[in-house]
């Protein structure tokens, strides 16, 4: 059928009930999915230039929606297709809160599935082992599951590193909102694994939770009609995810640093006045939630690090509620090296945040000759958070956040609505000035039918910033060599930090490649598929660099979306001997790497 006749057939069809949607439903919602992306897609130039993806050229999805014959199938399209940008940032989203795990979790070492947490309170895991290599489940290899897993690997698609590790995730946990077919599981599963050599089988019951999405259910499609009839119309219910249950594993790593582990106080909201609504949009750049953080579904954000502290190492922040930061020093040689790790940014208050993160870096100046900087598993948060972060790093001015945004009507209002909100509300000059600035430039990109704007600074009406300081105007920041720790999932406004530090040769990163999220993320669940119900995130803009950089495996790019920052030291800490020591042979990396950088002065 070609889109022509698909969309006479929508026109025609009956407004009757089907138990799955009609093929003109379905047809109908991608085609207003892909209209969104089309849109506000922000990296769409870059995404085209790098993966050879072209999201408007939509007739082979297009064909296989008309082959569907079930709406999991419909929906398991949709997912594929924005899985195809292979961007950190956008997915589409079934509304459903099922999820159905096993009570064991594995992850990529060496290039195996090992095992590496055991709920030891599920009586069906026991025979299981830390380190345990994961053969198969239900007769199925694990890497023909991990290749099967692959597009659902939401938060990894820019990294074929991410992917493979929440690929990993999904074997052993099926969360249906991020991946339709989650609901095709036996009550049991078959699990082979690799023990002394040996293959060893257990049968393991699924244990679920929420309740399985198998259809969209009965549903009218409006009809043209001169008979008087009119057709039902049904509410649009929107899913809100539910509150998230505690991690399963906690106090993995986290005891041995004297980490807090219990509930922390909400993430405070402070009022913020109307005109930094646009700003503050911009600059949301964090990973995707999940309801269930059980397993490795869920990478981003903990607080304890992913190894086992140095040796001799003396927590300063970390073991309270309140403390925004893990951090203290260590002894390396004749010297004290100061630690802080930064895992998200988006902290629970953010003055308090700022105080304590100005506190430390005074102290680590006065006390210590080199500073680690922690980032893996950071999901980012906020990119001026980040960037205020990073002044109090950059003893010299550096080029702030800046970003191209993707030019719609939809902006040019919110920018015209801003300026005029920061007029009435005595905004300060540099707010009045940037809103000036965007909503010239996205009306001269509308009239010259440009997709993206020029590159504009983010945070302020300039793109130089300035080195924090004291209210004497004293330089506070850290002046001595820094290394700074990446990995595969440090991402989006983390990944702003990174590159801050990285661009302007003050610290190297240390670890593998990062997730390459490299703009604003903006969730649209009332606007994608009125049939269909789902949810999609999409990258509005494009975060640019100082310069084009050369990433191995990609051309010389302007930004990092969808390629990542590549460390200067590349150091995998997904080791079968890491994982069996604690990630010891990642720290004795990590500090020889500081103490080489603490005794040639930096460079």
């Amino acid at each position: 059928m070609k889109l022509t006749k698909a969309f006479a057939l929508f026109l025609l069809v009956a407004g009757i009930g089907f138990a799955q949607l009609t093929p003109a439903q379905k047809l109908s919602d991608f085609m207003q999915l892909t209209g969104l992306y089309a849109k506000n897609y922000g990296p769409y130039q870059e995404k085209k230039t790098v993966y050879g993806f072209d999201l408007y050229d939509i007739q082979p999805w297009v064909n296989q929606i008309e082959q569907s014959t079930t709406d999991l199938e419909f929906y398991d399209i949709c997912v594929r297709y924005v899985a195809s940008l292979r961007d950190f940032h956008d997915e589409f989203i079934m509304q459903s809160d099922y999820d159905a795990w096993l009570h064991f979790n594995g992850d990529i070492y060496d290039g195996k599935f090992l095992i590496d947490f055991i709920d030891t309170s599920y009586p069906a895991t026991s025979g299981l082992n830390i380190g345990d290599q994961l053969v198969s489940v239900d007769g199925v290899a694990v890497a023909d599951l991990l290749t099967q897993f692959t597009p659902y690997s939401v938060n990894g698609a820019s990294n074929p590193v991410s992917q493979q590790r929440i690929a990993a995730g999904t074997i052993t946990e099926r969360f249906q909102g991020w991946y339709p077919g989650a609901t095709s599981i036996n009550t049991n599963a078959v699990v082979v694994v690799s023990q002394n050599g040996k293959n060893v089988t257990y049968t393991i019951p699924w244990d679920v939770q929420g309740t399985a999405v198998t259809e969209e259910g009965p549903v009218n499609s409006p009809v043209a009609s001169t008979s008087g009839s009119s057709a039902i119309a049904r509410p649009r219910v929107v899913m809100r995810k539910g509150q998230a249950v505690p991690l399963a594993n906690p106090e993995r790593a986290a005891n041995r640093w004297g980490v807090w582990t219990g509930q922390r106080p909400p993430h405070i909201e402070k009022p913020e006045p109307d005109y930094l609504k646009a700003l503050k949009r911009l600059s949301t750049m964090r990973a995707l939630s999940t309801p269930f953080t059980t397993s490795g579904l869920e990478p981003f954000g903990n607080p304890a690090p992913v190894f086992l502290p140095p040796a001799g190492f003396n927590l300063r922040l970390g073991a309270a509620a309140t403390d925004e930061f893990v951090s203290g020093t260590f002894p390396l040689g004749k010297s004290t090296v100061g630690y802080i790790r930064i895992y998200t940014m988006e902290p629970m208050d953010e003055t308090n945040a700022l105080n304590q993160f100005a506190t430390e870096i005074a102290y680590f100046q006065a006390n210590t000759a080199g500073l680690v900087v922690d980032l893996m598993g950071n999901g980012g948060g906020d990119g001026c958070y980040a960037q205020t972060l990073a002044t109090y790093l950059m003893p010299s001015s550096f080029r702030g956040l800046s970003t191209e945004i993707r030019a719609t009507l939809s902006w040019q209002t919110f920018f015209s609505e801003n300026f005029f909100f920061a007029q009435q509300e005595g905004a300060p000059n540099w707010a009045i000035s940037a809103y000036q600035t965007y909503l010239k430039e996205v009306k001269n990109a509308l009239a010259e039918n440009r997709g993206n704007t020029n590159s504009l600074p983010l945070c302020g009406a300039s793109a130089k910033i300035l080195p924090a300081t004291d209210s004497k105007g004293n330089n506070l920041a850290y002046t001595k060599p820094i290394l700074v720790l990446v990995d595969n999932f440090t991402a989006s406004a983390a990944e702003i930090f990174a590159m801050f530090l990285q661009d302007t040769k003050r610290a190297p990163l240390f670890g593998t490649r990062t997730s390459g999220g490299g703009g604003n993320v903006i969730e649209f669940d009332d606007n994608v598929g009125a049939y269909s119900e789902g949810t999609a995130r999409v990258t509005e803009s494009l975060i640019t660099r100082v310069a084009p950089v050369q990433t191995p495996g990609f051309p010389l790019l302007p930004s990092y979306d969808g390629v990542g920052l590549y460390p200067d030291l590349v150091q995998d800490y997904m080791t079968a001997a890491d994982l069996a020591t604690g990630g010891q042979p990642f720290v004795a990396a990590v500090s020889t790497a500081i103490g080489n950088l603490i005794q040639s002065g930096g460079k």
